[in-house]
């Protein structure tokens, strides 16, 4: 007999809050944190918009304090997010046995601070002011923080997590870009279904306010280099949309299996009920193959969760306002049918990549909980597509959503979850 899985905590620190209850409440009422740039100097930077997180401060959710100066801002959002996870869900204190306590966490590409390379790169250029590697390796390494990697590998989210919370069971980190954080959701769920866990952290947490990130996503041109962004959004799926706008986010949620959490009288959000992921292996303007690779990863879950279409009441999507919107609309109503509603929460929290699927999931449980159906902030004139795209918060009695994630570089993820009942 397969096990249930059910949502018992969900932590999130975002650009529009720093609890669960904050960023959703944000959401219905249509807040959108995107405003110009202030965690650096953007300067003349083309792409001067974010959705940073503001407020925040890592000392209040860290247990060992001396371990936040190897903690990248990625880091601390995940830690921050799974101490709030862990509160929420009544695990603060342990869980029983920490072998079947595990950690998943999807992270990305963390990038250095610069200031910490300068006094390195500064003694490592030759006579003519150009860089020399080999300089580098002799002298320069030796001006860097003795920890220093350690500050920036992807897996330390997910091995500070466990350090904080005594998770001593199964532990993994997966980098496969924006799809990471859904994807690590869907990995503990298996972990847990297989019986090697009866808890799991699990989500993502990413930060790509950052000079070095936005380079390199200004050079692929995704960046949104509109001047109205605060006041109208990247508007995903409109006639208008103009590119991605970065934002940063930890969101964790405990997922569990349902008799473990009966037997404790946890508070239980959701029930995850099916997931499933594809990989198109193709290029980013490959729109043909990336709706293939969407409506391969939605019938997977579909299928696992055992839902006909008609019981999905809305697709969270992964709609961030690139020319990939219209792929996947056409994904969701070739799956689904046409006029499915749509709702994506881009557009008021910002692209928070690795962290764009956990921290959707997690609304969409808080908006099967609550009976609440957040709208899209920003949408006006839509382009042609088949779906039904959620422009205000409806209240209504939900039961089940579609939840996806994909990365630039075709690795899809799609979780099913629905209402819980008990039954």
């Amino acid at each position: 007999m397969r096990r249930r899985l059910v949502i018992t905590g969900i932590g999130i620190v975002s650009p529009l809050g720093l609890s669960a209850e904050e960023h959703f409440n944000a959401l219905v009422s249509g807040t959108c944190a995107i405003a110009p740039i202030s965690l650096f100097e953007a300067g003349d930077f083309p792409a001067g918009f974010a959705a940073e997180v503001k407020g925040f401060r890592a000392n209040k959710f860290v247990k060992n304090r001396k371990s936040i100066k190897i903690m990248a801002r990625d880091i601390r959002l995940a830690v921050a997010a799974a101490a709030l996870a862990a509160k929420d869900a009544g695990i603060s204190d342990g869980t029983g046995d920490p072998e079947l306590f595990g950690v998943s966490i999807g992270a990305g590409l963390i990038p250095t601070e610069l200031d910490e390379l300068a006094a390195a790169v500064s003694v490592s250029l030759d006579g003519q002011g150009h860089f020399d590697l080999a300089k580098y390796g002799r002298e320069g390494l030796a001006n860097l923080f003795p920890l220093w990697l350690l500050k920036y590998l992807p897996n330390m989210l997910n091995s500070h997590i466990s350090i904080e919370n005594d998770a001593q069971g199964p532990n993994n980190c997966i980098t496969s870009g924006n799809a990471s954080g859904l994807l690590a959701i869907g990995e503990a769920a298996r972990v847990i279904e297989r019986g090697q866990a009866d808890i799991m952290l699990a989500g993502g947490a990413e930060s790509k306010i950052h000079p070095l990130s936005l380079v390199r996503l200004h050079m692929q041109g995704k960046l949104s280099t509109a001047g109205d962004l605060a006041e109208k959004g990247p508007q995903p799926f409109c006639k208008n949309r103009s590119g991605l706008v970065v934002g940063e986010a930890g969101a964790i949620v405990v997922i569990e299996e349902a008799g473990h959490a009966a037997a404790r009288g946890a508070r239980i959000y959701a029930e995850v009920t099916g997931f499933g992921s594809s990989c198109g292996g193709h290029l980013a303007n490959d729109l043909d193959a990336g709706a293939l690779a969407a409506t391969y990863a939605m019938q997977a879950a579909l299928g696992d969760a055992r839902l006909d279409t008609a019981d999905v009441d809305a697709v969270f999507a992964d709609a961030s306002g690139l020319p990939e919107d219209a792929a996947e609309a056409t994904a969701i109503a070739g799956v689904l049918g046409k006029g499915k509603a749509v709702t994506t929460t881009r557009a008021a929290a910002g692209h928070t990549m690795a962290a764009s699927g956990a921290l959707d999931f997690a609304a969409a449980c808080m908006a099967l909980h609550r009976g609440v159906l957040p709208g899209t902030f920003g949408t006006r004139e839509t382009a042609d597509i088949p779906v039904d795209i959620v422009e205000e918060a409806r209240e209504e009695t939900l039961n089940a959503f579609l939840v996806n994630a994909f990365s630039f570089g075709g690795q899809t993820a799609s979780i099913a979850v629905k209402r819980y009942t008990g039954r």
